[in-house]
């Protein structure tokens, strides 16, 4: 090939590069419905809206608020609101027992069904924070323990355990009548120690015997490993009560747990029942709920919002 047929070859791709290739052009598109107009930048890739956040700053002020605030605590929750609400703002609250919250849609649609929709993009969130105390009785509850493990656990948790003093204390009555048809006493923070401490001693030792008795309680004889005679009986509460808040700094609340045990052939196992938790649970959120309703004068759904 001569140089000039490869000069004009060569030139010919120019040319072919050049006529392909676009110059980025911004231009206005207008919505002949609205006259909404946005910008665009068209080139030889296609056509790309440019958002209109990249000018916010250049603004004196953002266009509009959007963002959603995390608040920690429920009286946060309350001001954040307060301080950005308007007639059409709305509460949002998931009754999800392990994950519950509030959200707050301060830019929410204007009521009814010929008013102007808005972006819903302004928010407050509060995501319920469960106490430790609550965390750690419900995680176990119904959850068998190795007599050392049990324990173990009442001495951890000893404090949360409450102490009634006859003809002072009073419980409320549906509480009562599941005491009352339980049977036995409730026993107190130094009646499970007493237990724990027991269950430590005889933790090597062999169950001979494992019975209710007719007060409610149950009585368990060990056989020592280096005698072979029968230990001292232990007797087993058959119900305690405990004072826990649902949720972190939250009011407390009075919990009944009925005590049990079986012998199985790995040995004596132990474990309690919390006496409708998921009612305190329901109770305590409605209670939190029904204030931030109250001190920020907002309708409140039940759900996610759009």
């Amino acid at each position: 090939m001569s140089d000039f047929a490869q000069q004009r070859g060569t030139a010919a791709e120019v040319r072919e590069i050049i006529e392909t290739y676009k110059r980025p052009e911004i231009e206005t598109l207008v919505e002949p419905g609205t006259g909404v107009e946005a910008i665009v930048q068209i080139s030889s890739h296609g056509t790309k809206v440019i958002p209109s956040e990249v000018f916010d700053e250049y603004r004196r002020a953002p266009s509009q608020r959007y963002g959603t605030a995390s608040l920690t605590a429920i009286e946060s929750l309350i001001d954040h609101v307060n301080r950005f609400k308007d007639a059409d703002s709305v509460l949002f609250a998931i009754d999800d027992r392990t994950k519950p919250s509030i959200t707050a849609v301060l830019d929410y649609h204007r009521a009814g069904a010929e008013s102007d929709p808005r972006y819903g993009l302004h928010r407050s969130l509060f995501q319920f924070p469960l106490s430790d105390e609550w965390k750690a009785w419900t995680k176990y509850d119904g959850e068998p323990f190795k007599m050392a493990e049990f324990a173990a656990f009442l001495e951890d948790r000893i404090i949360d355990v409450l102490d009634l003093i006859p003809g002072e204390d009073s419980l409320p009555e549906d509480m009562q009548r599941f005491v009352n048809t339980v049977g036995g006493s409730i026993a107190s923070p130094s009646k499970l120690i007493e237990l724990s401490v027991g269950l430590k001693v005889n933790e090597r030792s062999a169950v001979k015997e494992a019975i209710n008795l007719s007060s409610g309680e149950g009585q368990v004889q060990f056989v020592a490993e280096h005698v072979d005679d029968v230990g001292a009986p232990l007797r087993v509460p058959g119900l305690f009560l405990i004072g826990i808040p649902v949720f972190n700094k939250g009011p407390i609340y009075r919990l009944a747990a009925r005590l049990r045990y079986r012998k199985t052939a790995e040995g004596l196992v132990f474990y309690y029942q919390l006496w409708r938790a998921d009612r305190t649970f329901d109770h305590s959120f409605r209670e939190a709920c029904e204030r931030v309703q109250v001190e920020t004068e907002l309708p409140m759904m039940f759900g996610t919002p759009e």
